[in-house]
């Protein structure tokens, strides 16, 4: 028998599982502008893109995710063009299920963002907090978007389980001086592949809130063979130092990452108060 807790402090068995959207379909509902990923669309042709929004365009309308737009609607978008000499928007009746996520995606006032690399290759993970809820989504390399939701006050365990190999082991050794090859190369430092093999995984988390442009970058190497630790600045062009941690020290400096960013999101910013009670 499944229950259902109403208390707001409860972090177990919260994930509510939701729509899966691909990089297209998202590009018509909200646009494809912001801190996620949409790798396909991202590789696909230019001169292609007009079929494959409008492909996507009829997938959603044969999936019942939106509504045809009404002939009002299809005549102002017209005027539209004829003015503007451009393209024009038209609205779209949007299942309110799907309009809700879509909401909350586009309202988030944090946002963390995780690439994470493993043999197998890359995939990437974010939490976007509104209040006391958090929209959860995760992008596969070839552009599908998974949605969930859960509860703001298990977005550390969440986080945690998402970044962190779940066998981690303790890391051993010195500490290492490393310069990636650019700024996207997900290739960890020889000793630690020697170390963990195919079992690595990587992670670049990023926890950013509204007004902060550039936040500190965290990067995990976690595998049975050991865990490491990193820190880097945006714009950084030292070369940064990866730390031998145990397996307990690298969850806990998740944890505080994400506890302190979270606390940081709830101060006024533009004299708007973010998160928390207003009165």
């Amino acid at each position: 028998m499944t229950t259902t807790s109403t208390d707001a402090n409860d972090t177990s068995g919260a994930t509510v599982p939701l729509e899966t959207l691909t990089d297209e379909e998202l590009a018509i509902l909200a646009g494809d502008e912001g801190i996620v990923v949409s790798p396909f669309l991202a590789s696909a042709d230019p001169s292609e893109r007009r079929v494959v929004l409008r492909t996507a365009y009829r997938g959603l309308l044969a999936r019942g995710l939106v509504d045809p737009p009404t002939p009002e609607a299809r005549a102002a978008a017209v005027e539209a063009r004829a003015v503007d000499g451009d393209r024009a928007t038209v609205e779209l009746m949007v299942r309110q299920d799907v309009l809700s996520m879509v909401t909350l995606r586009e309202a988030a006032r944090l946002v963390v963002a995780a690439a994470r690399t493993t043999v197998a290759g890359q995939d990437f993970w974010y939490a976007h907090v509104v209040d006391d809820v958090v929209l959860l989504e995760e992008v596969s390399a070839d552009g599908l978007h998974r949605f969930a939701l859960d509860r703001t006050a298990a977005l550390p365990d969440l986080v945690e389980a998402a970044v962190v190999h779940p066998e981690a082991g303790d890391g051993e050794g010195e500490e290492l001086a490393w310069q990636p090859t650019n700024a996207t190369d997900p290739t960890p430092p020889e000793p630690i592949v020697a170390r963990l093999g195919a079992s690595l995984v990587r992670c670049d988390l990023v926890v950013r809130h509204v007004g902060d442009e550039h936040p500190p970058m965290l990067g995990l190497f976690s595998g049975p063979g050991g865990s490491w630790s990193m820190r880097s600045e945006h714009g950084s062009r030292e070369p940064v130092v990866v730390r031998p941690v145990t397996a307990d020290a690298l969850r806990d400096e998740v944890r505080r990452l994400v506890t302190e960013r979270l606390a940081q999101a709830t101060v006024t910013v533009d004299g708007v108060p973010r998160g928390g009670q207003q009165s």
